[in-house]
């Protein structure tokens, strides 16, 4: 009862913002198409954005994937707008923006020419061992 007491107290001196207001969403939609592929927006009163599209490259081969490219897009706490695009894919993803570090895009963007590993068969968990 007492240790109840206790969390009863201390809980009622938490902070609470009691002038948050709800953001409103502006626009949502997604659309998925029967191939796999689809592209979404959002957009909210406070200036937050994601726009995304996903398509579908090599269809119907080994090397079949879903390449995507998109962007968000946000207030800071300084006021500032900050915008990040980005793609996304069987090479990878590759963000680059004002908040990206360019090494990073870069070295993204050059790991998409390295080879691609070769593909493995699928290996026996298993394997029998003979006793000696």
């Amino acid at each position: 009862l007492f240790v109840l007491a206790v969390l009863a107290v201390s809980c009622h001196g938490l902070p609470v913002d009691s002038e948050s207001t709800p953001v409103p969403i502006l626009k949502s939609e997604t659309n998925k198409h029967n191939d796999g592929s689809y592209d979404t927006i959002y957009e909210s009163g406070d200036g937050t954005q994601r726009q995304e599209d996903a398509a579908i490259v090599d269809a119907g081969t080994d090397e079949e994937a879903l390449e995507v490219k998109g962007s968000y897009k946000y207030v800071n706490d300084l006021g500032e707008t900050v915008e990040v695009f980005y793609t996304a894919g069987k090479n990878g993803f590759v963000p680059y923006g004002s908040i990206i570090n360019p090494e990073i895009t870069a070295v993204a963007e050059a790991a998409k020419d390295l080879p691609k590993a070769p593909k493995f068969e699928k290996v026996e968990k298993f394997a029998k061992v003979e006793k000696f």
